[in-house]
């Protein structure tokens, strides 16, 4: 069973919750250092925690820096599975690269690592050096290692720098691995010579707790289509009689006019929340949620805000918008991007005080999405405000909620490339400022 996971930011991101299978070859072309540290950390611990041999080659320093990194999340005896070997060892023996000379260090390295029952992953970082006129020999190399990764029964990731490898090199390149990575991104390479192979991705630590969450998931998921046969459809019934009686024909008083018009309200934002809990939920065990495409945001901005002014209403706050946009784009999802912007501005009607007010702004300036939700209510302290897009940390227990909804709004502004920024004082209210790049 296929299921998708959400996005950790700077890690590997491996979509499928699939069986391990060998023979699996991952090209990855890094660009940042940091996220590059911790991909690899996550490579191996997750080796580790299988009660893999984990090989490294790579350079001293980042063998440190990963070191560094495992040292507080697995023991000693776990750390001696870890196989270092320097990179310029390993496939610049004699000064420059030989497809020969690497291929005799990699049996020299592998063989006896296979008398050991214990599955093998591997990870090589293999410099580019433009001075040494290695491109045949890189792509001989790589072709060959992909056969000897099937062969020797294990997992493997190729690093390189995408900084200082040509465009051309690095498109051959994916022509013998099955998968290609980013520093936060996995997907399957489009020029794989070998479409046969059916490569399964081990599932790193981090999927075990995600296993756990998706059955957590999957019983509120239960417990929420339960509530929605049995409130939504006597919801639908009241509200049709309440907008009978809305009818301008019918003569009543304008108080009687305007608990009516509660009515309608509140059964509005009642389904909202009931779809909302849907929505989210189902997401969150899909891959829709994280697909991106060029979005309109103003129909979705409008969409949002009037079901958020109705929310307002029931509350007693006043909800105010000021809307320019124009016709601009954002590469992300609609429905991520609808529940960036109605979490936020639901959040700020929740904590706000009754008689009080919203305020929403939207606006496009130098190539960024501009939003804004301020609010005048409990605001928070600075200690809350750390623990702000934790999972589950709430940030006010006397308000319902599930504890997600920031966590969700922190993960799919990242993942359309976007910031967010939260400032508050307690009792004094709470800012919001996102930012999305335009198409």
């Amino acid at each position: 069973m296929r299921r998708k996971f959400e996005m950790i930011p700077n890690t590997i991101s491996l979509m499928d919750q699939v069986d391990v299978t060998n023979g699996a070859h991952i090209l990855y072309y890094y660009t940042d250092h940091d996220a590059y540290i911790k991909n690899a950390t996550s490579f191996l611990i997750n080796g580790l925690i299988q009660d893999e041999h984990v090989v490294f080659i790579d350079s001293e320093p980042n063998y440190l820096e990963v070191l560094h990194s495992l040292a507080s999340r697995v023991g000693s005896e776990a750390l001696e599975r870890i196989h270092y070997v320097n990179h310029i060892d390993f496939y610049y023996e004699h000064g420059k690269l030989l497809v020969s000379d690497v291929m005799n260090n990699f049996a020299k390295l592998f063989a006896p690592l296979q008398q050991n029952p214990r599955a093998i992953r591997s990870w090589g970082h293999l410099p580019w050096d433009e001075n040494r006129n290695m491109e045949e020999q890189l792509l001989m190399y790589e072709d060959r290692c992909d056969s000897s990764i099937l062969n020797a029964q294990m997992l493997g990731v190729c690093a390189y720098d995408a900084k200082t490898i040509p465009a051309h090199v690095q498109n051959e390149m994916m022509r013998s691995h099955e998968y290609f990575m980013t520093d936060d991104s996995l997907a399957p390479s489009m020029f794989y010579r070998d479409s046969k192979r059916s490569v399964i991705i081990p599932s790193p630590a981090v999927h075990m707790e995600m296993q756990s969450e998706m059955d957590l998931y999957k019983q509120k998921l239960d417990f929420a289509h339960a509530v929605s046969h049995e409130v939504r459809n006597p919801l639908t019934v009241i509200r049709a009689y309440a907008m009978l009686m809305l009818n301008p024909r019918t003569e009543m008083g304008e108080d009687h006019m305007r608990k009516l018009q509660a009515i309608v309200d509140y059964v509005d934002v009642i389904d909202h929340e009931i779809a909302h809990i849907i929505n989210t939920e189902q997401l969150l065990s899909t891959d829709t949620l994280w697909q991106k495409e060029a979005v309109n945001v103003k129909p979705l901005l409008d969409e949002v805000l009037h079901m958020m002014t109705t929310k307002a209403r029931t509350q007693g706050v006043e909800c105010h918008a000021e809307i320019d946009v124009q016709e601009a784009q954002i590469y992300g999802s609609s429905i991520g991007f609808k529940l960036i912007v109605s979490n936020l501005i639901s959040n700020a009607i929740k904590y706000s005080h009754e008689g009080s007010s919203v305020s929403v702004h939207a606006n496009v300036r130098e190539g960024m999405l501009q939003f804004d939700v301020r609010d005048k209510g409990v605001g928070m302290t600075n200690e809350q405000l750390e623990k702000l897009f934790r999972k589950y940390e709430k940030m006010n227990t006397d308000k319902s909620g599930q504890g997600i909804g920031l966590f969700m709004v922190k993960k799919l502004t990242d993942h359309f490339e976007g910031s967010i920024d939260v400032r508050s004082k307690l009792y004094a209210g709470t800012e919001v400022h996102v930012e999305l790049p335009l198409v």
